[in-house]
Protein backbone atom coordinates (compact mmCIF):
# COMPACT_ATOMS: atom_id res chain seq x y z
CA UNK A 1 0.00 0.00 0.00
CA UNK A 2 1.69 3.23 -1.00
CA UNK A 3 -0.15 6.79 0.46
CA UNK A 4 1.03 9.68 1.23
CA UNK A 5 0.51 12.48 4.10
CA UNK A 6 1.78 15.78 5.36
CA UNK A 7 3.44 14.34 8.39
CA UNK A 8 3.95 10.50 9.66
CA UNK A 9 4.43 9.98 13.45
CA UNK A 10 6.55 6.93 14.68
CA UNK A 11 4.71 5.70 18.24
CA UNK A 12 1.65 6.54 19.56
CA UNK A 13 3.38 7.71 23.49
CA UNK A 14 2.22 10.74 25.09
CA UNK A 15 4.72 12.78 22.66
CA UNK A 16 3.07 11.09 19.13
CA UNK A 17 -0.11 11.80 20.10
CA UNK A 18 0.54 15.28 20.84
CA UNK A 19 2.58 16.01 18.12
CA UNK A 20 -0.51 14.18 16.02
CA UNK A 21 -3.25 16.54 17.63
CA UNK A 22 -1.00 20.05 17.21
CA UNK A 23 -0.16 18.70 13.63
CA UNK A 24 -3.72 18.30 12.67
CA UNK A 25 -4.85 20.95 14.44
CA UNK A 26 -2.66 23.31 11.77
CA UNK A 27 -4.82 21.34 9.01
CA UNK A 28 -2.07 19.04 7.99
CA UNK A 29 -3.15 15.57 7.24
CA UNK A 30 -1.09 13.47 9.75
CA UNK A 31 -1.00 9.83 10.19
CA UNK A 32 0.89 8.04 13.51
CA UNK A 33 2.41 4.60 13.00
CA UNK A 34 1.80 2.60 16.48
CA UNK A 35 3.30 -0.94 16.78
CA UNK A 36 0.78 -2.15 19.66
CA UNK A 37 -2.61 -2.82 19.46
CA UNK A 38 -3.40 0.73 20.89
CA UNK A 39 -1.56 3.88 21.58
CA UNK A 40 -0.25 5.26 24.72
CA UNK A 41 3.02 3.56 25.26
CA UNK A 42 3.42 3.58 28.81
CA UNK A 43 0.42 5.92 29.41
CA UNK A 44 -1.98 2.94 29.42
CA UNK A 45 -3.70 0.29 31.49
CA UNK A 46 -5.03 -3.09 31.87
CA UNK A 47 -7.53 -5.14 32.83
CA UNK A 48 -7.32 -8.52 35.06
CA UNK A 49 -11.27 -9.79 36.07
CA UNK A 50 -12.57 -6.25 37.88
CA UNK A 51 -9.61 -4.87 38.81
CA UNK A 52 -7.51 -2.56 36.60
CA UNK A 53 -4.09 -1.47 36.71
CA UNK A 54 -1.94 1.63 35.77
CA UNK A 55 1.04 0.48 34.26
CA UNK A 56 2.99 3.43 35.15
CA UNK A 57 1.55 6.58 36.25
CA UNK A 58 2.19 7.80 39.76
CA UNK A 59 0.99 11.21 39.79
CA UNK A 60 1.38 14.78 37.45
CA UNK A 61 2.38 17.63 37.99
CA UNK A 62 2.10 21.37 36.63
CA UNK A 63 -2.08 20.72 36.61
CA UNK A 64 -2.70 23.86 38.90
CA UNK A 65 -2.69 27.04 37.13
CA UNK A 66 0.94 28.44 36.26
CA UNK A 67 1.84 25.11 36.39
CA UNK A 68 2.26 24.77 32.81
CA UNK A 69 1.04 21.72 32.04
CA UNK A 70 -2.80 23.59 32.46
CA UNK A 71 -2.09 25.17 29.27
CA UNK A 72 -0.43 22.60 27.95
CA UNK A 73 -3.89 20.54 28.00
CA UNK A 74 -6.07 23.36 27.67
CA UNK A 75 -3.97 23.66 24.12
CA UNK A 76 -4.25 20.00 23.11
CA UNK A 77 -8.00 20.22 24.26
CA UNK A 78 -8.02 17.37 26.63
CA UNK A 79 -8.25 19.83 29.77
CA UNK A 80 -12.04 19.51 30.23
CA UNK A 81 -12.17 15.31 28.86
CA UNK A 82 -10.25 14.34 32.16
CA UNK A 83 -11.34 14.45 35.92
CA UNK A 84 -8.28 15.08 38.13
CA UNK A 85 -7.55 14.49 41.74
CA UNK A 86 -5.65 16.28 44.21
CA UNK A 87 -3.01 14.28 46.13
CA UNK A 88 -2.48 15.81 49.27
CA UNK A 89 -0.48 14.81 50.72
CA UNK A 90 1.95 13.30 47.75
CA UNK A 91 3.90 10.27 49.58
CA UNK A 92 4.92 9.25 53.00
CA UNK A 93 8.91 8.25 52.93
CA UNK A 94 9.38 5.09 55.43
CA UNK A 95 12.82 3.69 56.79
CA UNK A 96 15.45 3.92 58.57
CA UNK A 97 14.64 7.73 59.85
CA UNK A 98 11.74 9.41 60.94
CA UNK A 99 8.57 9.27 58.50
CA UNK A 100 8.61 12.17 56.42
CA UNK A 101 5.02 13.65 54.60
CA UNK A 102 5.17 14.79 51.11
CA UNK A 103 2.76 17.45 51.49
CA UNK A 104 1.38 18.99 48.38
CA UNK A 105 2.36 22.36 50.04
CA UNK A 106 5.86 23.78 50.21
CA UNK A 107 5.21 26.15 53.50
CA UNK A 108 3.52 22.90 55.38
CA UNK A 109 6.64 20.51 53.55
CA UNK A 110 9.09 22.84 54.91
CA UNK A 111 7.91 23.15 58.28
CA UNK A 112 7.52 19.31 59.12
CA UNK A 113 11.24 19.23 58.20
CA UNK A 114 12.25 21.79 60.73
CA UNK A 115 10.56 20.36 62.92
CA UNK A 116 12.37 16.89 62.70
CA UNK A 117 15.79 18.66 61.69
CA UNK A 118 15.60 21.56 63.59
CA UNK A 119 19.50 22.08 63.69
CA UNK A 120 19.52 22.04 59.75
CA UNK A 121 16.57 24.90 60.16
CA UNK A 122 18.88 27.63 57.53
CA UNK A 123 20.06 25.19 55.26
CA UNK A 124 17.01 23.22 54.35
CA UNK A 125 15.36 26.72 53.77
CA UNK A 126 18.06 27.84 52.03
CA UNK A 127 18.04 24.51 49.41
CA UNK A 128 14.31 24.70 49.05
CA UNK A 129 14.76 28.25 47.97
CA UNK A 130 16.96 27.23 45.46
CA UNK A 131 15.40 24.57 44.34
CA UNK A 132 12.58 26.32 43.57
CA UNK A 133 14.78 29.60 41.74
CA UNK A 134 15.80 26.38 39.49
CA UNK A 135 12.18 25.79 38.92
CA UNK A 136 11.11 29.19 38.13
CA UNK A 137 14.07 29.84 36.41
CA UNK A 138 13.66 26.57 33.75
CA UNK A 139 9.70 27.10 33.49
CA UNK A 140 10.87 31.00 32.72
CA UNK A 141 13.03 29.53 30.19
CA UNK A 142 10.16 27.75 28.48
CA UNK A 143 7.91 30.62 28.14
CA UNK A 144 10.70 32.51 26.53
CA UNK A 145 11.62 30.06 23.79
CA UNK A 146 8.08 29.74 23.46
CA UNK A 147 7.25 32.96 23.02
CA UNK A 148 10.75 33.23 20.64
CA UNK A 149 13.23 34.73 23.02
CA UNK A 150 15.83 32.19 23.03
CA UNK A 151 18.80 32.95 24.39
CA UNK A 152 21.95 33.58 21.70
CA UNK A 153 24.47 35.16 23.03
CA UNK A 154 27.26 32.72 25.83
CA UNK A 155 26.12 34.96 28.86
CA UNK A 156 22.38 35.17 28.19
CA UNK A 157 22.02 31.59 30.31
CA UNK A 158 23.92 32.94 33.44
CA UNK A 159 22.44 36.18 33.15
CA UNK A 160 18.75 35.47 32.55
CA UNK A 161 18.43 32.38 34.13
CA UNK A 162 21.59 32.49 37.09
CA UNK A 163 20.26 29.83 39.26
CA UNK A 164 19.39 27.26 36.66
CA UNK A 165 22.86 27.82 34.82
CA UNK A 166 24.56 27.25 38.07
CA UNK A 167 23.23 23.95 38.88
CA UNK A 168 23.02 22.94 35.57
CA UNK A 169 26.42 20.98 35.70
CA UNK A 170 25.76 19.79 39.27
CA UNK A 171 24.37 17.04 40.44
CA UNK A 172 21.78 16.46 43.47
CA UNK A 173 23.77 15.43 46.35
CA UNK A 174 26.04 18.56 45.73
CA UNK A 175 23.31 21.23 45.18
CA UNK A 176 22.34 19.68 48.89
CA UNK A 177 26.04 19.91 50.23
CA UNK A 178 26.00 23.46 49.85
CA UNK A 179 23.15 23.77 52.09
CA UNK A 180 22.41 21.03 54.20
CA UNK A 181 24.98 18.47 56.54
CA UNK A 182 22.60 16.34 57.94
CA UNK A 183 23.06 12.32 55.46
CA UNK A 184 19.02 11.84 57.51
CA UNK A 185 17.88 15.39 56.14
CA UNK A 186 19.16 14.92 53.18
CA UNK A 187 17.71 11.35 52.42
CA UNK A 188 14.64 13.21 53.57
CA UNK A 189 14.97 15.82 50.84
CA UNK A 190 16.01 13.58 48.50
CA UNK A 191 12.68 10.90 49.21
CA UNK A 192 11.41 11.27 45.64
CA UNK A 193 15.13 9.70 43.31
CA UNK A 194 13.56 7.02 42.80
CA UNK A 195 11.03 8.95 40.26
CA UNK A 196 14.18 9.88 38.21
CA UNK A 197 15.84 6.10 38.34
CA UNK A 198 19.68 8.08 39.68
CA UNK A 199 20.25 8.29 43.26
CA UNK A 200 21.28 12.08 44.52
CA UNK A 201 25.33 11.65 43.70
CA UNK A 202 24.45 10.74 40.02
CA UNK A 203 21.06 12.61 39.42
CA UNK A 204 21.11 16.46 37.94
CA UNK A 205 20.39 18.90 40.34
CA UNK A 206 17.91 20.65 37.62
CA UNK A 207 16.12 17.54 37.00
CA UNK A 208 15.45 17.01 40.87
CA UNK A 209 14.91 20.98 41.40
CA UNK A 210 12.09 20.52 38.65
CA UNK A 211 10.56 17.22 40.11
CA UNK A 212 10.20 18.62 43.95
CA UNK A 213 9.34 22.02 43.67
CA UNK A 214 6.66 21.09 41.13
CA UNK A 215 4.83 19.33 42.75
CA UNK A 216 5.36 20.94 46.04
CA UNK A 217 4.08 24.42 44.02
CA UNK A 218 1.75 22.97 41.70
CA UNK A 219 0.58 19.44 43.14
CA UNK A 220 0.10 16.25 42.47
CA UNK A 221 -2.67 14.99 40.39
CA UNK A 222 -3.94 11.83 39.36
CA UNK A 223 -6.71 11.48 36.55
CA UNK A 224 -10.03 8.93 36.45
CA UNK A 225 -9.56 6.37 34.19
CA UNK A 226 -5.57 6.63 35.37
CA UNK A 227 -2.58 7.36 32.31
CA UNK A 228 -4.86 5.40 29.83
CA UNK A 229 -7.25 8.33 29.84
CA UNK A 230 -4.90 11.36 28.68
CA UNK A 231 -3.69 9.09 25.72
CA UNK A 232 -7.44 7.96 25.21
CA UNK A 233 -8.25 11.84 25.25
CA UNK A 234 -5.21 12.97 22.95
CA UNK A 235 -6.69 10.38 20.48
CA UNK A 236 -9.97 11.27 20.61
CA UNK A 237 -9.13 14.75 19.80
CA UNK A 238 -6.85 13.74 17.28
CA UNK A 239 -9.49 11.60 15.57
CA UNK A 240 -11.66 14.72 15.72
CA UNK A 241 -9.24 16.77 13.51
CA UNK A 242 -9.03 13.98 10.99
CA UNK A 243 -5.71 12.20 12.16
CA UNK A 244 -5.61 8.19 11.85
CA UNK A 245 -3.78 5.95 13.84
CA UNK A 246 -3.00 2.80 12.57
CA UNK A 247 -2.11 0.31 15.43
CA UNK A 248 -0.33 -3.08 14.73
CA UNK A 249 2.70 -1.05 12.57
CA UNK A 250 6.34 -1.34 13.68
CA UNK A 251 8.13 0.98 11.09
CA UNK A 252 11.37 -0.82 9.91
CA UNK A 253 12.95 2.17 7.76
CA UNK A 254 12.85 5.40 6.22
CA UNK A 255 13.14 6.12 2.36
CA UNK A 256 15.62 9.02 1.31
CA UNK A 257 16.35 10.76 -1.73
CA UNK A 258 18.54 14.16 -1.85
CA UNK A 259 19.32 13.75 1.96
CA UNK A 260 16.36 13.83 2.99
CA UNK A 261 13.27 11.03 4.01
CA UNK A 262 10.80 10.85 1.65
CA UNK A 263 8.76 7.84 2.76
CA UNK A 264 8.33 5.07 6.05
CA UNK A 265 7.78 1.56 5.74
CA UNK A 266 6.33 -1.44 7.89
CA UNK A 267 7.45 -4.92 9.01
CA UNK A 268 4.11 -5.69 7.80
CA UNK A 269 4.08 -4.04 4.58
CA UNK A 270 2.78 -0.64 4.67
CA UNK A 271 4.77 2.22 3.04
CA UNK A 272 3.91 5.98 3.36
CA UNK A 273 5.50 8.72 2.03
CA UNK A 274 5.37 12.57 3.82
CA UNK A 275 6.78 15.74 3.78
CA UNK A 276 7.96 15.38 7.52
CA UNK A 277 8.47 12.97 9.98
CA UNK A 278 8.43 12.48 13.75
CA UNK A 279 9.30 9.73 15.94
CA UNK A 280 8.22 9.16 19.20
CA UNK A 281 10.34 5.96 19.54
CA UNK A 282 13.63 5.73 20.71
CA UNK A 283 16.24 7.96 19.81
CA UNK A 284 19.25 4.50 19.53
CA UNK A 285 16.30 3.20 17.60
CA UNK A 286 15.41 5.85 15.51
CA UNK A 287 18.49 7.38 14.58
CA UNK A 288 21.08 4.15 14.44
CA UNK A 289 18.58 1.42 13.14
CA UNK A 290 15.96 3.32 11.34
CA UNK A 291 18.07 6.18 9.80
CA UNK A 292 21.33 4.69 9.87
CA UNK A 293 24.55 5.46 11.31
CA UNK A 294 26.39 5.88 7.68
CA UNK A 295 23.96 8.87 7.26
CA UNK A 296 24.90 10.60 10.13
CA UNK A 297 27.62 12.62 11.15
CA UNK A 298 30.22 10.19 13.40
CA UNK A 299 30.30 12.58 16.13
CA UNK A 300 26.51 12.53 16.64
CA UNK A 301 26.23 9.10 16.14
CA UNK A 302 28.35 9.28 19.47
CA UNK A 303 26.17 11.34 21.21
CA UNK A 304 23.58 8.98 20.41
CA UNK A 305 24.84 6.19 21.52
CA UNK A 306 27.09 6.96 24.14
CA UNK A 307 25.04 8.50 27.32
CA UNK A 308 23.34 5.32 28.87
CA UNK A 309 19.83 4.54 28.97
CA UNK A 310 17.33 5.01 32.50
CA UNK A 311 16.55 2.98 34.73
CA UNK A 312 13.99 0.24 34.50
CA UNK A 313 11.48 -1.20 36.56
CA UNK A 314 9.91 -4.36 38.30
CA UNK A 315 6.28 -4.24 38.89
CA UNK A 316 3.73 -6.02 40.99
CA UNK A 317 0.12 -5.54 40.08
CA UNK A 318 -2.27 -6.13 43.02
CA UNK A 319 -6.06 -6.68 43.29
CA UNK A 320 -7.00 -6.79 46.50
CA UNK A 321 -10.42 -7.99 48.55
CA UNK A 322 -9.82 -5.12 50.68
CA UNK A 323 -9.16 -1.68 50.79
CA UNK A 324 -6.31 -1.46 53.11
CA UNK A 325 -4.69 1.84 52.47
CA UNK A 326 -8.09 3.09 53.39
CA UNK A 327 -8.63 1.11 56.56
CA UNK A 328 -4.75 2.22 57.64
CA UNK A 329 -5.47 5.76 56.49
CA UNK A 330 -2.01 5.19 54.11
CA UNK A 331 -1.65 7.50 51.64
CA UNK A 332 -1.50 7.14 47.95
CA UNK A 333 2.03 6.38 47.64
CA UNK A 334 4.54 5.22 50.12
CA UNK A 335 7.93 5.03 49.66
CA UNK A 336 10.68 2.16 51.75
CA UNK A 337 13.84 3.17 52.06
CA UNK A 338 15.11 0.31 54.45
CA UNK A 339 18.37 1.75 55.26
CA UNK A 340 17.40 5.70 54.79
CA UNK A 341 20.28 6.25 52.54
CA UNK A 342 19.22 6.18 48.57
CA UNK A 343 22.76 5.64 47.35
CA UNK A 344 22.70 2.08 49.24
CA UNK A 345 19.30 1.58 48.09
CA UNK A 346 20.64 2.66 44.30
CA UNK A 347 22.85 0.21 44.73
CA UNK A 348 21.25 -2.91 46.44
CA UNK A 349 19.35 -2.12 43.39
CA UNK A 350 21.87 -2.81 40.86
CA UNK A 351 22.88 -6.06 42.52
CA UNK A 352 19.41 -7.21 42.61
CA UNK A 353 19.14 -7.01 46.28
CA UNK A 354 15.62 -7.44 47.30
CA UNK A 355 15.92 -6.64 50.66
CA UNK A 356 17.51 -3.67 50.47
CA UNK A 357 16.27 -1.94 47.81
CA UNK A 358 14.07 0.56 48.01
CA UNK A 359 10.27 -0.24 47.00
CA UNK A 360 7.56 2.13 45.92
CA UNK A 361 3.68 1.13 47.11
CA UNK A 362 0.82 3.00 45.42
CA UNK A 363 -2.53 3.01 46.06
CA UNK A 364 -5.11 4.14 43.40
CA UNK A 365 -8.76 2.86 44.88
CA UNK A 366 -9.51 6.02 46.25
CA UNK A 367 -7.81 8.38 43.32
CA UNK A 368 -9.49 6.36 40.13
CA UNK A 369 -13.20 4.77 41.42
CA UNK A 370 -13.99 2.39 38.80
CA UNK A 371 -10.35 0.30 38.93
CA UNK A 372 -11.82 -1.92 42.04
CA UNK A 373 -14.99 -2.91 43.34
CA UNK A 374 -16.40 -1.37 46.58
CA UNK A 375 -14.31 -2.81 49.11
CA UNK A 376 -11.45 -4.25 47.27
CA UNK A 377 -8.03 -1.96 46.24
CA UNK A 378 -5.83 -1.86 43.91
CA UNK A 379 -1.76 -1.72 44.61
CA UNK A 380 0.97 -1.73 43.16
CA UNK A 381 4.44 -2.12 44.03
CA UNK A 382 7.50 -0.85 41.88
CA UNK A 383 11.25 -1.19 42.21
CA UNK A 384 14.59 0.15 40.67
CA UNK A 385 15.69 -3.59 38.90
CA UNK A 386 18.96 -4.18 36.64
CA UNK A 387 18.54 -5.34 32.89
CA UNK A 388 21.24 -8.19 33.33
CA UNK A 389 19.49 -9.62 36.77
CA UNK A 390 20.56 -13.22 36.88
CA UNK A 391 22.02 -13.04 33.13
CA UNK A 392 19.01 -11.13 31.66
CA UNK A 393 16.37 -12.66 34.00
CA UNK A 394 17.38 -15.93 32.78
CA UNK A 395 17.25 -15.84 29.38
CA UNK A 396 20.85 -15.64 28.48
CA UNK A 397 20.44 -12.30 26.44
CA UNK A 398 18.08 -14.20 23.90
CA UNK A 399 14.66 -12.66 24.86
CA UNK A 400 12.71 -14.19 21.88
CA UNK A 401 9.52 -15.28 23.62
CA UNK A 402 11.14 -14.65 27.21
CA UNK A 403 7.75 -15.28 28.57
CA UNK A 404 7.08 -18.68 28.08
CA UNK A 405 11.20 -19.77 29.24
CA UNK A 406 10.94 -21.95 32.78
CA UNK A 407 13.88 -20.02 34.18
CA UNK A 408 12.32 -16.55 33.59
CA UNK A 409 8.82 -16.97 34.73
CA UNK A 410 10.34 -18.76 38.25
CA UNK A 411 12.58 -15.68 38.65
CA UNK A 412 9.90 -13.44 38.18
CA UNK A 413 7.32 -15.04 40.56
CA UNK A 414 10.76 -15.34 43.11
CA UNK A 415 11.23 -11.34 43.18
CA UNK A 416 7.55 -10.92 43.33
CA UNK A 417 6.56 -12.73 46.26
CA UNK A 418 9.92 -11.04 47.91
CA UNK A 419 8.73 -7.53 47.46
CA UNK A 420 4.77 -8.36 48.41
CA UNK A 421 6.54 -9.89 51.53
CA UNK A 422 8.06 -7.02 52.29
CA UNK A 423 5.37 -4.75 51.78
CA UNK A 424 3.44 -7.08 54.02
CA UNK A 425 5.29 -5.72 56.56
CA UNK A 426 4.66 -1.93 56.07
CA UNK A 427 1.35 -2.99 55.34
CA UNK A 428 -0.40 -5.70 57.77
CA UNK A 429 -2.60 -7.99 55.77
CA UNK A 430 -1.33 -7.14 52.35
CA UNK A 431 -0.30 -10.56 51.59
CA UNK A 432 -3.54 -12.42 52.79
CA UNK A 433 -6.03 -9.89 51.13
CA UNK A 434 -4.54 -10.37 47.28
CA UNK A 435 -7.09 -11.59 44.98
CA UNK A 436 -4.87 -11.04 41.92
CA UNK A 437 -1.16 -10.82 41.39
CA UNK A 438 0.84 -10.75 38.22
CA UNK A 439 4.54 -8.89 37.68
CA UNK A 440 6.23 -7.54 34.96
CA UNK A 441 10.18 -7.38 34.61
CA UNK A 442 12.03 -5.38 32.65
CA UNK A 443 12.00 -7.34 29.39
CA UNK A 444 8.12 -6.44 29.63
CA UNK A 445 9.01 -2.66 29.41
CA UNK A 446 11.61 -3.49 26.62
CA UNK A 447 8.37 -5.62 24.64
CA UNK A 448 6.08 -2.85 24.56
CA UNK A 449 8.25 0.01 24.00
CA UNK A 450 11.23 -1.07 22.33
CA UNK A 451 13.18 1.07 24.62
CA UNK A 452 16.77 -0.03 24.83
CA UNK A 453 17.11 -1.88 28.33
CA UNK A 454 13.29 -1.25 28.80
CA UNK A 455 14.48 2.57 29.54
CA UNK A 456 11.60 4.35 31.35
CA UNK A 457 12.70 7.50 30.79
CA UNK A 458 14.82 7.97 27.51
CA UNK A 459 18.41 8.74 28.91
CA UNK A 460 19.30 8.63 32.21
CA UNK A 461 18.78 11.55 34.57
CA UNK A 462 22.84 12.70 35.32
CA UNK A 463 23.96 16.56 34.61
CA UNK A 464 25.47 15.53 31.24
CA UNK A 465 22.10 13.96 30.00
CA UNK A 466 19.84 16.73 31.11
CA UNK A 467 19.00 20.85 30.71
CA UNK A 468 21.08 21.92 27.81
CA UNK A 469 22.80 18.44 27.37
CA UNK A 470 19.67 17.03 26.27
CA UNK A 471 19.40 15.51 23.15
CA UNK A 472 18.23 18.18 20.18
CA UNK A 473 14.84 17.42 18.62
CA UNK A 474 16.48 18.45 14.90
CA UNK A 475 18.44 16.13 13.47
CA UNK A 476 20.96 15.41 10.69
CA UNK A 477 18.07 14.91 8.42
CA UNK A 478 16.26 18.04 8.00
CA UNK A 479 12.86 16.68 7.78
CA UNK A 480 13.03 14.22 10.59
CA UNK A 481 12.42 15.56 14.29
CA UNK A 482 12.58 13.84 17.59
CA UNK A 483 9.63 13.85 20.26
CA UNK A 484 9.81 12.08 23.34
CA UNK A 485 11.85 11.04 26.35
CA UNK A 486 15.01 11.01 24.95
CA UNK A 487 14.66 14.58 23.77
CA UNK A 488 13.51 16.89 26.66
CA UNK A 489 13.54 13.94 29.89
CA UNK A 490 11.53 11.67 31.57
CA UNK A 491 7.42 12.23 32.68
CA UNK A 492 4.36 12.02 30.68
CA UNK A 493 4.01 15.80 30.86
CA UNK A 494 7.36 16.80 29.46
CA UNK A 495 6.60 13.91 26.71
CA UNK A 496 3.94 15.85 25.44
CA UNK A 497 5.47 19.33 25.52
CA UNK A 498 8.29 17.69 23.55
CA UNK A 499 5.78 16.12 20.42
CA UNK A 500 4.38 19.88 20.75
CA UNK A 501 7.79 21.39 20.08
CA UNK A 502 8.39 18.67 17.49
CA UNK A 503 5.11 19.76 15.51
CA UNK A 504 6.14 23.28 16.13
CA UNK A 505 9.07 22.36 14.37
CA UNK A 506 7.26 20.39 11.46
CA UNK A 507 5.24 23.10 10.87
CA UNK A 508 7.78 25.49 10.40
CA UNK A 509 9.30 23.57 7.18
CA UNK A 510 6.58 22.56 6.12
CA UNK A 511 5.74 26.71 5.79
CA UNK A 512 9.46 27.40 4.76
CA UNK A 513 9.09 24.80 1.67
CA UNK A 514 5.43 25.95 0.71
CA UNK A 515 7.22 29.38 0.67
CA UNK A 516 9.68 28.48 -1.92
CA UNK A 517 7.65 26.40 -3.91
Amino acid sequence: MVERADAVIIGGGLGGLAAGVTLAGQGRRTVILEQNSAPGGYATSFQRGPYRFDVALHALNGLAPGGGADAMYRALGIADRLRLHRLDPLYVLRGGGPGIIGHADAFQYESQLLRIFPEQTEGIRAYLDEALAIYRDTRRLEVDMAAGRTPAAPGDMARHYPAMARASSETWEQMMLRHVGGQKTRAALAALWSYTGLPPSRCSAVVAAILTSSYQEHGGWYPEGGAHSVSSALAEVFGERDGEIRCGELVNGFEFSDGQATAVTTCEGQRVEADVFISNASAPTTLLDLVGRERLPSDYVERVEQPKPSYTLFTVYLGLGRDLFGEQGLPHELFIDPSYDPEEAWRAAQRGDWARTSILLTDYTRVDPGCAPEGHGVVVLTAIAPWDYQDTWGTGGDTADYHRLPRYLALKEQVADALVARADVEVPGLRDAIVHQEASTPLTNFHYTRNPGGAIEGYENSPANSGVGWLPQDTPVRNIFLAGAWTNGGGMNPAMGSGIAAAARAVALLESQTATG
